[in-house]
């Protein structure tokens, strides 16, 4: 397969290193450090205490039309940035295309069916901890990815087929695969998890092992799970309060050590998804017109900071 990865950070290199183990037709499209880096050696993929070099994985800093179109494009950048690389992707989007989002949040996949087509979009939620290390290496904590997919649009035969094939070629990287029935619902049971305990996470400054261990912490936890629930169920997604169950057993299951790449970000001083984690909340919360007090209180108190990391305020 030909597949460009999109953004090289710790999830695009990953994806990248792994797809081109696989045998495939890897470009990475990436800042002009990850170019120099590339040119100097190999791909670098760290796991379980070993090293492994990838080499044949091709760098470059934009999207040039006459690489022809893509079999797939795992889109990796910050889901701020999906909108500005949807724009660049369209050179490389034919009718064999399909297209992975791979950001937390539920509005990837509709911001590039704007520009591509939502006939291109796999939806997707993935799984893996994947640290950039380097310009053009990364560590993989714990096992491989996991991916959760499902189609936006109605698929046809032919769409089924593309989209199979862009299954296969992860499945066969190493990547656990599994069909999604309704992917609407999938998208938001992830965001509930992720903004509700990293949403907490960034009040308290703490990982997963201190706020589930603090019986009232953890109670807030479930709450903001069950704020996402109700702005869910308004929207008429196919959610319920096992859901909540569910993704509360996720949370207790997470090492101890866990924080969300979020709660990372903004303890970093860095940009952060809060606008797509706890903001969006907060917005489809009010356009549906129910009260999300937690995730408004989350947003509100580390708002100021994000902006200050945006350089917006000074």
């Amino acid at each position: 397969m030909n597949i460009t990865i999109f953004g090289a950070g710790g999830m695009g290199l990953y994806f990248a290193a792994v797809l081109a183990r696989a045998g495939h037709r890897v470009t990475v499209v990436g800042r002009a450090d990850t170019v120099s880096a590339a040119a100097a050696g190999p791909l670098v993929l760290g796991q379980g205490g070993a090293e492994l070099s990838v080499p044949g994985v091709r760098a470059v800093t934009e999207v040039a039309s006459d690489d022809g179109p893509a079999d797939l494009i795992v889109v990796a950048v910050k889901a701020w940035q999906v909108a500005e690389a949807a724009t660049a992707l369209r050179p490389l989007v034919g009718p064999g295309t399909t297209v992975l989002p791979v950001q937390n949040g539920v509005e990837a996949g509709s911001d590039l069916a704007e520009s591509l087509g939502a006939e291109a979009i796999l939806g997707c939620t993935c799984v893996v901890i994947a640290q950039r290390v380097g310009p053009w290496a990364v560590r993989c904590l714990g096992g491989h990815a996991t991916v959760e997919i499902g189609p936006l649009a109605r698929e046809s035969g032919a769409d089924r087929r593309r989209n199979d094939a862009g299954a296969a070629a992860l499945a066969a990287a190493g990547i656990g695969v599994t069909r999604s029935a309704d992917i609407e619902a999938t998208l938001w049971r992830k965001l509930m998890l992720i903004s509700s305990y990293g949403g907490v996470g960034a009040l308290a400054r703490q990982p997963v092992g201190i706020t589930r261990t603090e019986p009232t912490t953890a109670e807030l936890v479930r709450a903001a799970m069950v704020e996402v629930l109700d702005v869910a169920r308004a929207r008429d997604i196919a959610l319920g309060g096992h859901d909540v169950d569910r993704m509360m057993k996720v949370y207790f299951g997470f090492s101890p050590d866990t924080t969300s790449s979020m709660q990372r970000d903004l303890a970093a001083g860095r940009p952060s998804e809060l606008e797509y984690q706890n903001g969006a909340v907060v917005r489809f919360g009010r356009a549906a017109g129910v009260p999300t007090p937690i995730h408004r209180t989350i947003y509100a108190s580390q708002l100021p900071a994000e902006l200050l990391a945006r350089g917006q305020r000074s």
